[in-house]
Parts: structure tokens; sequence; C-alpha cells
């Protein structure tokens, strides 16, 4: 058995090597900083959060269409007495076509779900939780395709609650005109074996919009859309427990030679009605859509960006309860190897 086995892998070590014919590699360092002056608001505090990515990583590809990544994400939070404060695998499985890219396995969100605004994914779970652990699907490319995806962000333990996201996302565009949308729902459910007084909670997100668009990379971009953020909060354990959220929301987004600004609008049902329960377990969207109108207007400097470092300096404003907040970001990357872009 153990020379028929050994004659085998002889016979197709051979053809790893010859369909293997591409390695690659790279080497990410990001650093970001992140300053938020939110006093005197009763959805969220203060804090100023930064850190430093490093992250190496290495790709066999094949065939032009398969590739297998394996890297390691390094962690050093300035400040902190240990040498390393996070350790994180990315690990994955792609194929790739112009029409069809598929991953699965542990990869960057930033590389697939750039779409999602704030809504979403508040800024600490882009600082601190960067990566997707399971699958991702889109067919199509530029401005019209739709995406699959699942992360898995709990297993179930004596000690740990199951909690996974599925979503969906896609953009159809024609000259100026588009029309897209974002989605996901979040389970967060039991322990195993489960805790006698908890159960299964959920909250889904749905974002709509139709809008108008001008492209023109490095000089003068644009868009504005309208559209309908919509949402399905639920904890099972708990009768009464049910909110249907349902508002107005708005884009304005503008750059010219690197200059611009990101804006977004929310007016409605006041969202994340079980957030005194559940937190940021439940919900990993900005807090500030606890109110029943919320306004962010990001303007940023872009910095002249080379094919390997680019860098970008923000100071957001937030308008909340009748105040106005204030948040300074800076985020800088440099990448080295011959699997850069």
């Amino acid at each position: 058995m153990q020379r028929l086995f050994l004659s085998a892998a002889l016979m197709l070590f051979p053809l790893f090597l010859v369909n293997a014919q591409e390695y690659r590699w790279k080497a990410g360092f990001e650093y970001f900083f992140d300053n938020t002056e939110y006093s005197g608001s009763s959805f969220v505090g203060s804090q100023t959060m930064n850190g430093i990515w490093f992250n190496p990583i290495g790709s066999v590809k094949w065939d032009s269409v398969h590739a297998l990544y394996g890297g390691v994400n390094l962690l050093k939070i300035p400040g902190m007495k240990k040498a390393i404060d996070k350790v994180d695998v990315t690990l994955y499985y792609q194929y790739q076509t112009p029409k069809i890219l598929f991953r699965a396995g542990v990869f960057p969100r930033k590389d697939v779900l750039s779409n999602y605004n704030t809504f979403f994914f508040k800024d600490s779970v882009n600082h601190f939780l960067p990566l997707i652990e399971g699958v991702f699907f889109r067919i199509g490319s530029g401005d019209n395709f739709f995406d699959a995806w699942m992360d898995w962000t709990g297993y179930a333990t004596p000690t740990t609650r199951e909690n996974f996201f599925i979503g969906f996302s896609g953009k159809a565009a024609h000259e100026l005109f588009f029309a897209d949308f974002q989605s996901y729902m979040f389970h967060y459910a039991n322990t195993r074996p489960s805790t006698p007084d908890w159960g299964v909670s959920e909250n889904m997100q749905l974002q709509a919009s139709v809008g108008l668009q001008y492209d023109n990379p490095g000089k003068v971009e644009g868009m504005v859309s309208a559209g309908i953020l919509v949402g399905y909060e639920r904890n099972r354990h708990v009768e009464g427990t049910l909110f249907k959220p349902v508002g107005f929301t708005a884009r304005l987004n503008a750059e010219y030679h690197g200059i611009g600004t990101q804006n977004t609008f929310y007016v409605g049902d006041p969202r994340m009605r079980l957030f005194e329960t559940f937190g940021g377990d439940l919900y990993w969207g900005t807090p500030f859509l606890r109110g029943k109108s919320y306004a962010e207007s990001e303007w940023y400097i872009r910095f002249p960006k080379t094919r390997r470092t680019k860098a970008q300096l923000n100071l957001n404003l937030h308008f909340s309860e009748g105040n106005l907040f204030f948040q300074q970001m800076l985020n800088v990357s440099v990448d080295i190897g011959n699997d850069v872009p």
C-alpha cells in the first residue's frame, strides 16, 4: 500500500509542477489612526483607535484562473505592552475569470465588500476584524454585478454563541444611471450545549438606491442617490421584540484630483432596538442609527498614490441628536512583492 501511494504521488507531482507555474508573494503594511470625539452622544462614546497590520502572504496560481493563498496577519497596537496584540491567518482558494470571482476560506473583507458603508459595518469592525471567514461569489464586473457571501463569525461552544452573516448585494448601471443594493442577515444563536436563558436573534438590513454617477478616475468623480433602508430585528426568546424599521437614505459623493467628500443621510424609524440587550454582539453598524435621523459627512485628501503606496487623511462630521461630532482618521498602506496589482 505504501509503495502504491508513493508511486501515485510521484506520478502526480510532475503534473502539479506543470500546472502550478506561477508563485507569487506580497507583504502588506497598514497603519490606521481613528480619533472619535463623540462626547455628549447617548449612542456611542469617544475613543482613539490606532494599529499597525503586517500581512505577508504567498500564492500559487495555475491554469490562469485558480489560486491558493496563505499568509498571516499580525496586529501591533501602539502603547500596548505586547510585541504582537493579535494574530490572524489568511488562507483561501480563489477562482477568477473576467466575469466570475469565487473565494472560499479566510480573506480580506475590503477586497470584496467595499460597497458596504458604515450603516452595515462600523469603522472599528474594519480596523480590528478585517477578514471574512466563509465564502464569496460574484458574477459580473465593474458597475454591473451580483454578489452572494457568508461570513462565519462565531462557532458554537459551551461559552461562545453561534453567529454568522449571509449577505447579497449588486449593482446595475447604464451611462449615468445606476441602481444598487446592499444587504445582510446576521444570525445570533445559542451556545452548544444551549444556555437556557438565551435564544436566537436576527438583525437584517437592506439598503436599495437609485441615482446618477460620473466617473473620471484621478480627475472628477461624483455620485448622487436616494433610496430606502429597511430592517428586521428580533429576539425569538422574548415576546414583543420584533421590530421592522424603515427609513429614507440619500448619498452625495464628489472628488476632484484626490480631494473629496462622501455624505450619507438617514431619516426614519430608530434602529437597533435591542442594543441595550445585545450591543455590538448583534449590531455591527454605526450606533448613530439608534436615532430617528443621522448624517455623516466625510471630507478627505488622498495623497499622491503609487503602485505600492497610498495614504488618506479624513475629517468626518457626524450629525446626531441635534449635535455635531467630529472624527479624524489617517490610513497609510504599503505593499511590496511580485503580486501587487
